[in-house]
C-alpha cells in the first residue's frame, strides 16, 4: 500500500494509541506504536518518521518533544502534543518548546487531517532539501542540507474583519498587526505585500468568510499562508477547514490559545520561507539549464533516479508530469530565435512558479519541461497539471521584439510510479501519455 507519510504515535496506553492508528491507516498514513520515551527515542532515530505524535509518555510530554528537537539527527522532525483538551497554558508551553502543535484525540478526521497535512508537507521538504543537496554535490554544487526559522523576527499578522474579538490586541506585542475590515481590501493586501499568517474574525454572514478563504486556498502564491478562522459556536467547523482554514478558534476566545496557535503557524511559514530558499541553492551553472534557467536534464536524471529509489523502497508516491509547447517552434519562424528562447525562459519561471517549492523543474528535450511531485498522489498531481496548463493557455506573454501578445498551447502527460519502474520506463510512460 502508498503511504503518504510515516508516521510514530506514542502514547502509554496502547488501545488509546490503536484507535489513532487505526484512524490514521484509513486516511493512507503508515502509523507505528511506541509505549515509552526510549523506544520513541530509538525509533525516531532509526527510522526518521515524517511525523511524531507525542501523548501521554513519560511525565511531560512537551519535555519528550523538546528533547527531539534539540537532537540534530531527529530536529527537522515536526512533533505535535495530543491531549484530551487544548489549555492555554499547555499551548504556551508547546509554543515555547519549539513544538509544531497541539490537537486534541478526539478531533473529528477532517480535522485532525487538515493539522496534520501541513506538517507531513514540511516533512517533505525536509526530505527534498537532503535529496536536492545530495544530487547537486554529484555536480560540484554546494546546497545547504538543513534549514531553520530564522529567530528573533518580528512576524506580519494580517487581521481580517471586524476584530470584535479584540485579536489585534491580543497579537500586538508579538507581531506587527495589519487590519483590513473590508475582504476586497484584505484579499489586495494579501497580493500586495508578505504576511506570515492571516486571522479571519468572522461576524454575520459566514458564507463570504468562507468563500475568501477558498479564494486564498486556490492562490498560486497565497495557499500555504496560514489562516486561522475565529468563529461562533453554532458554525460547523467542519466545513470552515473543508473551506481552507488551517485552524478554526471558537468564540469566546482565549487570548493564551490564540497568541499560540497563530505563532506557531508563523514559525512553520518562516521555516517553510527558509527551506524554499536553500532548495534553490542547487540550481547553479553546472546543474541548470542555460537556456530556461530551471534545472537542466542532467542533474533532473541524477536527482530522479534516487527519488525514484526511496519511493519504491518506502512505498511512497512520486508524480512526474510533462508539459510540451509545440508552437514555441511558430514563435522562432515568425519571429526568430531570440524571441523563443525569450518565451521559453517565462514557461520555465510560470511553471516553477505555480508549484511548490518540494516540486522540482527541468528541461527535458526542446520546448519540453518536466515536473517531479515528491510525495504527491497522480491525482493531485493532475490537478496541478491541469491548473498549470490552463494558466498557460490563457496567458499574453509579451516576448522581446515581438509587437504583439504570444499565446501558447500546451500538451501534458503524467504518470506516478509503478513496482517495477526504471527511471527509463517511468519517464516513458508519462511523455506517452
Amino acid at each position: 500500500m502508498i503511504r503518504l507519510a510515516n508516521v510514530l504515535v506514542a502514547h502509554a496506553d496502547k488501545s488509546a494509541a490503536d484507535a489513532l492508528i487505526a484512524r490514521l491507516s484509513h486516511n493512507g498514513y503508515h502509523a507505528t506504536f511506541a509505549a515509552t520515551a526510549e523506544q520513541v527515542a530509538a525509533h525516531v532515530r532509526a527510522e526518521h518518521p515524517d511525523l511524531v505524535l507525542v501523548g501521554d509518555v513519560g511525565d511531560d510530554p512537551v519535555a519528550l518533544g523538546a528533547a527531539l528537537k534539540r537532537d540534530p539527527e531527529c530536529a527537522d522532525i515536526p512533533v505535535v502534543v495530543l491531549t484530551d483538551k487544548v489549555r492555554s497554558d499547555q499551548a504556551g508551553e508547546v509554543l515555547d518548546a519549539g513544538l509544531d502543535d497541539l490537537v486534541c484525540w478526539d478531533y473529528g478526521d477532517v480535522e485532525m487531517l487538515a493539522r496534520l497535512r501541513p506538517l507531513v508537507r514540511l516533512a517533505v521538504m525536509h526530505g527534498e532539501l537532503r535529496e536536492r543537496s545530495a544530487a547537486a554535490a554529484v555536480f560540484g554544487v554546494k546546497a545547504c542540507s538543513r534549514a531553520v526559522a530564522p529567530e528573533g523576527s518580528h512576524p506580519a499578522i494580517l487581521v481580517v474583519g471586524t476584530d470584535r474579538d479584540g485579536v489585534g490586541a491580543m497579537l500586538g506585542a508579538s507581531a506587527d498587526v495589519v487590519t483590513s475590515a473590508n475582504l476586497y481590501d484584505a484579499e489586495s493586501l494579501l497580493e500586495s505585500r508578505n504576511f506570515d499568517a492571516a486571522v479571519v474574525t468572522t461576524d454575520g454572514d459566514i458564507e463570504g468568510f468562507l468563500a475568501f478563504s477558498s479564494q486564498v486556498r486556490n492562490n498560486p502564491r497565497l495557499f500555504n499562508l496560514p489562516m486561522v478562522m475565529v468563529v461562533d459556536k453554532a458554525v460547523d467547523t467542519v466545513e470552515v477547514y473543508r473551506r481552507g482554514a488551517s485552524r478554526v478558534l471558537i468564540r469566546p476566545l482565549d487570548s493564551g490559545i490564540l497568541r499560540a496557535s497563530v505563532l506557531t503557524m508563523v514559525r512553520r511559514q518562516q521555516l517553510r520561507w527558509s527551506i524554499r530558499a536553500a532548495l534553490f541553492e542547487s540550481l547553479k551553472e553546472a546543474t541548470r539549464d542555460p537556456l530556461t534557467g530551471v534545472y537542466g536534464r542532467p542533474f533532473l536524471e541524477k536527482y530522479l533516479e534516487k527519488r525514484l529509489a526511496i519511493a519504491k523502497a518506502h512505498n511512497r508516491h512520486l508524480a512526474v508530469v510533462f508539459f510540451y509547447i509545440p508552437n514555441i517552434e511558430g514563435v522562432r519562424d515568425h519571429f526568430g530565435d531570440d524571441a523563443a528562447e525569450h518565451l521559453s525562459q517565462q514557461l520555465g519561471q510560470w511553471i516553477t512558479g505555480l508549484l511548490r517549492a518540494e516540486d522540482i523543474t527541468a528541461l527535458y528535450a526542446k520546448n519540453e519541461f518536466c515536473v517531479v511531485l515528491p510525495d504527491t498522489p497522480l491525482a493531485e498531481a493532475e490537478v496541478v497539471m491541469h491548473r498549470i496548463a490552463g494558466v498557460l493557455a490563457y496567458t499574453d506573454f509579451a516576448v522581446r521584439e515581438v509587437y504583439q501578445p504570444v499565446k501558447v498551447w500546451v500538451q501534458v502527460g503524467s504518470s506516478d510510479i509503478k513496482a517495477d519502474d526504471t527511471l527509463e520506463s517511468l519517464l516513458a510512460r508519462a511523455r506517452a501519455k
